[in-house]
């Protein structure tokens, strides 16, 4: 095995492993979390824990079948999966298909499981970008090429929007963001578009009443204790509790009916409570090492001139790594509330699923980095 050969798998290795930690801890936290909510709404501690193991073997399951599909089928499928990702969103709205749970209109029933198009979308749209971005490179780099690639995100962010999913299209913008910084975007197109996104999430947040609210609520969470700024401050008090070690593992106050959703957009902070500064800084070495080997993957692409993949494992790190910041910095108080799981981490269905598979399609472009390798003379 050569030098570069030996690297990469230790690259993919490295990456298996950060991911497992992950799972692991999501595993003890989502039990912790939820055993004493489910063992009084359902009679049973361990409801919410074993559904999450369900979720991380259906993930698995379906991350070992991405793996083996090559890269190039997503490339030539970009746009028929944006498009048909695109159709289950509009599903999302019709009255009878979509579920609304919490106010939020983002699930499609099926049977007794619910699927979220948003997770999937996701994947679409970098996919999609990824091969817009290599289709039209001479263009998005010298021209003004990159707003035709704009354009088609935003008309699909209003289906998000409708749902709402501000979150989620947070989330998309500055991942964007940083694809098409890495991509080498004119620098003048890139200043303007992203002018745009600003100005446009600034709208969706004045032009909503409860966002509105919430802004407030994260300025001032003490101003509505009870209301607006309630689980703001439960949250806050849990990291005040935890201190450098935390309290320890199943010793959480603050998830005995304090903090709502504790088991999924707010398990970061029943962590930061039992496990402390300590526990967190371990967490947030996992996501950073998860990001950097995933930017390392699509630097390797990218070198090898095979900037599809490179793209690809570019937007994936990147995606990971903000919806993790989001999540962590929510539960801190120094965002306001997005309604956003921690990935690999919190207990959820369609979001862990679609996470696994995003790892699986990282470590695809690391093995056909390596075969590139193998096949040079």
């Amino acid at each position: 095995m050569s030098v570069s050969e030996l690297s990469a798998a230790q690259r993919s290795s490295g990456l298996l492993l950060c991911v497992a930690l992950l799972l692991c801890i999501g595993l003890v936290m989502v039990a912790s979390a939820s055993m004493d909510v489910t063992e009084a709404q359902f009679g049973h501690p361990f409801y919410f824990l074993l559904r999450h193991l369900l979720y991380v073997g259906a993930g698995a399951v379906a991350a070992l079948f991405v793996y083996q599909i090559p890269i190039a089928f997503w490339q030539q499928h970009s746009r028929v999966l944006l498009i048909a990702s695109g159709l289950l969103l509009t599903l999302v709205l019709i009255p009878h298909i979509g579920r609304r749970v919490n106010g939020s209109l983002r699930w499609i029933g099926v049977g007794p499981l619910t699927v979220q198009p948003s997770e999937l979308f996701k994947i679409c749209m970098i996919v999609y970008m990824a091969a817009f971005l290599e289709r039209h490179e001479f263009v998005v780099r010298h021209r003004w090429g990159i707003f035709k690639a704009g354009a088609a995100f935003f008309a699909a962010a209003l289906l998000l929007l409708l749902e709402p999913d501000f979150g989620t299209v947070m989330v998309l913008i500055l991942t964007l963001a940083g694809l098409f910084w890495l991509s080498g975007t004119n620098v003048m197109s890139y200043a303007v578009l992203a002018l745009a996104g600003m100005s446009a999430a600034g709208l969706g947040v004045t032009l909503a009443t409860y966002r509105w609210h919430r802004m407030i609520a994260y300025t001032n969470p003490w101003a509505h204790p009870y209301d607006s700024g309630y689980q703001l401050i439960q949250s806050e008090i849990a990291y005040g509790r935890g201190g450098l070690f935390g309290v320890g593992l199943g010793h959480s106050v603050q998830k005995l009916f304090y903090l709502p959703e504790a088991h999924t957009d707010f398990v970061f902070a029943v962590l930061a409570e039992e496990f402390g500064l300590f526990g967190l800084t371990l967490v947030l070495a996992l996501f950073v090492a998860v990001v950097l080997i995933g930017l390392r993957i699509g630097r390797v692409a990218e070198l090898q001139g095979r900037l599809f993949a490179a793209y690809t494992a570019y937007g994936l790190a990147l995606i990971i790594g903000i919806q993790a910041l989001i999540n962590m910095a929510v539960t801190a108080g120094a965002l306001p509330t997005k309604g956003l799981t921690l990935p690999l981490v919190s207990y959820g269905g369609s979001s862990l699923v679609v996470e696994l598979i995003m790892i699986a399609l990282l470590l695809r472009v690391e093995r056909e980095s390596l075969q590139t390798v193998a096949v040079r003379p």
